[in-house]
């Protein structure tokens, strides 16, 4: 059917922007090198560890917002699906039918419904994520070296899950209140992010922001998620990607790809049962008590199935994330003249787990 004039008017802002980002971020990383390489001259000082920290910091933001921006409709539909309850028999809201009810309810910009908040939001959690990280890690790094472990390899792997682990801890505080209105928004519960916000703040205070179990939960998630993501990235590295490479030679970009595609995957379907429980707290947190009550009464109305709920979208939002952080970072940091810092280039593949989360 020809598009009507109603779809175009229901069609946000954001819509026309997904293109444009994409084309500008292909045609940037099509006429330059991906590792930028500054030239050193004597009439320019080079760039600090705190700045190029810094920079890095800021494009890893800009990436994960582009990501959640991108990826949005993805996120939507599974919101959905995980906020729709099927009890007494009832049919578990599928990808296609959350989808048909999005459009019907306001055309094709319904699909973005929170992606304003959710990028704003997402910028600084990443940048406090990645502070934490990289903090974290190097004093591990530096615990290693004095014990005489620093070359052991089950060492290194959960030196960086634990300093993963921390920096999901610090960050989630500040992406609930992000996530919380943006679900909402999602759910179709307010008609914009402004009437949420004043709607929510009027209603319970800041408490509303922070639900119940709302930032455990949230923990409970994200954690798991990096823990496992890493995990399989480090075996697909190992297994995979590094095999037959005797000499060191750099890996291909589209193997780390296809490894971070993978780890996501796998993370994404270990904690779907901990994401349906986190949609349905922050989305309805006067209908449980805390997190094992809304897992209980899951389980009991509807089954072990519906802590699968809207596993297929995410899959199809995490999959394919990792790979579009790539592209975006490596823009940012073109775009953003930073030169590479020893020790700063390892920390890209959990800035790409980092940013799916």
């Amino acid at each position: 059917h020809p598009p009507t004039h109603s779809n175009y008017i229901n069609m946000r802002p954001t819509t026309i922007l997904i293109p444009a980002i994409l084309l500008s971020c292909c045609a940037t990383l099509g006429d330059c090198r991906l590792e930028p390489s500054l030239p050193s001259s004597p009439s320019r000082r080079p760039q600090s560890k705190m700045v190029a920290s810094l920079k890095n910091g800021l494009a890893s933001g800009l990436s994960a917002g582009c990501v959640k921006l991108v990826l949005a409709p993805f996120d939507t539909v599974k919101t959905l699906q995980q906020h729709s309850r099927s009890l007494d028999g009832e049919k578990a809201l599928t990808l296609g039918a959350a989808a048909r009810e999005l459009l019907k309810r306001g055309g094709v910009g319904e699909l973005y419904s929170g992606v304003a908040v959710t990028v704003l939001g997402s910028m600084p959690s990443v940048g406090l994520y990645f502070g934490v990280y990289h903090f974290c890690k190097k004093k591990g790094a530096e615990y290693l070296e004095r014990n005489d472990a620093a070359s052991a390899p089950l060492a290194k792997t959960a030196n960086i899950a634990l300093a993963a682990a921390i920096g999901n801890t610090v960050a989630s505080f500040t992406r609930v209140p992000y996530e919380v209105v943006k679900q909402k928004l999602q759910t179709g519960q307010y008609p914009s992010t402004l009437s949420a916000i004043t709607s929510m703040y009027a209603a319970e205070g800041f408490q509303a922001f922070f639900p119940k179990g709302g930032v455990a939960v949230q923990m409970i998630r994200d954690i798991p998620y990096a823990v496992y993501t890493l995990m399989a990235y480090e075996w697909f590295q190992a297994n995979w990607a590094q095999q037959g490479n005797d000499h060191g030679q750099e890996v291909p970009r589209w193997k780390n790809m296809v490894c971070g595609a993978a780890a996501g995957g796998i993370g994404s379907l270990f904690t779907n049962p901990m994401d349906v429980v986190k949609t349905r707290i922050q989305t309805n947190p006067s209908q449980f008590m805390g997190i094992m009550h809304c897992a209980r009464a899951t389980l009991q109305d509807e089954g072990a199935a519906a802590f699968m709920k809207g596993s297929v979208p995410r899959l199809m939002h995490k999959v394919p994330a990792n790979g579009l952080f790539f592209v975006c970072y490596e823009f940012f940091r073109l775009l953003l003249r930073v030169e590479p810092v020893a020790g700063l280039e390892s920390e890209k593949k959990s800035l790409k787990i980092k940013s799916t989360s």
